[in-house]
């Protein structure tokens, strides 16, 4: 925190109000959390908090009978609307339905939402509609881009609330792997839907990359390589970043910020939600397997305990980032029949085991792409919720061989601030420290 602290108040003193009275949000837009950052001239920047004073807000909108929820509200209404409640929405977003990835998350992962292919074969959602003038209620299809823009409607509304003033630009994170339609996809959803306009789509890495150079990296240093590994909610990204500082004016001798991002790598499905979904099939295996179940259907076709049980999993999984074992209780999980028991660490690391068998792919990915060794990376600094799991920092311990694994920046809130530095680069609104970024 003190680090994210020590850039807000760098950048307030940079910042001129140079006569336009305009305000823009860096959005990183996550796979399980959305955080935004605010930015207006001559004001530190701020995290925009939610309508719960909240810092971070989960990326989940459910529909309800009359209105929309978010985060935390959507999270606890999943169980009761269960086939309207979308989340991690990156894992199909712009995808084409017929595609082999999407085929296997139909299988595995949207268990409880029921996907189908729009007009244009890209993965939507079939919602029940609810009739009007008399008509009966009927199917219709939910586009990708009109549920990720309630979302940003909904940052865009916490955000103005927050300036009191409108707030039309933003930055948006997204992962280095979306390809060209998906960016796209997403600039359709904030523009023509979310009312916003899009300076910029930044890869989460970069975003973070940035904020560590003007905050975290020596002033004078040169060819300072850093391997930033960051295991979010659903993939695993790397990047290799090298800083320099450049004379970039004969008539001043300061030196400006060169920020070059020498390789990209990344592991999808390897996040802390797939993590989740291991502990959620032992539970499930578990409840199927007592005996007031027997011969009665599997748990998971049946939508609302399976949320239940998803909503249970991410608990247990946290209690065993810290303990070897976690007591679980799910009163009246399914037809009255409660599930208790005590699982251990153990047995998720070996349910777990061909997740963890791919931690350090991306790292030898990156390096490759960028032509190095571990022995000429100088610093290795780690982000994402993924990095609590003890078993994957034991892992990476042991394949980067480094002193330390580095933990300086906010995680949370690194990319939304380094997205909002970006921003502010963007345009001619604001005046701050300059930073070259190739």
């Amino acid at each position: 925190m003190a680090g994210i602290l020590a850039i807000g108040m760098f950048l307030s003193q940079g910042i001129e109000d140079i006569g336009a009275r305009a305000n823009l949000i860096g959005v990183d837009f996550g796979s399980s959390f959305m955080k935004a950052t605010l930015v207006r001239p001559g004001k530190k920047f701020a995290i925009v908090e939610n309508t719960a004073a909240k810092r971070k807000t989960e990326a989940m909108v459910t529909l309800g009978k009359e209105n929309r929820l978010f985060g935390a509200d959507s999270l606890l209404a999943s169980g009761k609307y269960p086939l309207t409640t979308f989340a991690e929405l990156q894992r199909t977003f712009g995808e084409q339905f017929d595609a082999e990835l999407v085929q296997k998350m139909k299988e595995h992962r949207f268990i409880t939402n029921e996907i189908a292919a729009d007009e244009r074969g890209v993965v939507a959602w079939k919602v029940t509609s609810a009739g009007a003038g008399g008509e009966e209620p009927g199917e219709e299809l939910l586009h990708s881009e009109e549920v990720v823009a309630m979302l940003l409607q909904y940052v865009k509304m916490l955000a103005e609330k927050q300036a009191e003033a409108s707030v039309r630009e933003c930055v948006i994170t997204v992962p280095s792997w979306f390809s060209y339609d998906q960016r796209l996809m997403i600039r359709d959803a904030a523009e023509q839907l979310a009312g916003l306009s899009v300076l910029q789509l930044v890869h989460e890495n970069t975003a973070a990359a940035v904020l560590f150079g003007i905050d975290k990296v020596d002033k004078e240093a040169q060819n300072h390589t850093v391997l930033f590994y960051n295991m979010g909610g659903m993939d695993t990204e790397v990047a290799i970043v090298r800083y320099s500082h450049l004379n970039v004016s004969e008539k001043s001798k300061k030196l400006t910020p060169y920020i070059e991002i020498l390789a990209e790598a990344h592991e999808r499905d390897l996040g802390s939600k797939d993590l989740d979904l291991v502990l959620f099939d032992i539970l499930a295996d578990k409840f199927n397997a007592l005996k007031e179940r027997e011969g009665k259907p599997d748990l998971r076709t049946n939508p609302r305990a399976t949320k239940r049980l998803l909503k249970e999993a991410a608990k247990i999984k946290e209690v065993l980032s810290a303990n070897k074992q976690a007591s679980v209780k799910v009163p009246e999980l399914l037809d009255y029949v409660t599930l208790q028991l005590t699982l251990e660490r153990a047995e998720m690391e070996e349910k777990a085991s061909e997740l963890f068998a791919r931690v350090t792919r991306p790292i030898e990915a990156a390096l490759a792409k960028a032509g190095l060794s571990m022995d000429e990376i100088h610093q290795v600094e780690l982000l994402g919720g993924g990095i609590r799991t003890p078993k994957v920092t034991e892992l990476l311990e042991k394949a980067l061989k480094v002193k330390e694994l580095g933990v300086h920046l906010n995680g949370d809130e690194a990319m939304c601030f380094g997205s909002a530095f970006i921003g502010s680069n963007s345009t001619m609104n604001f005046k701050v420290a300059a930073v070259m970024l190739t």
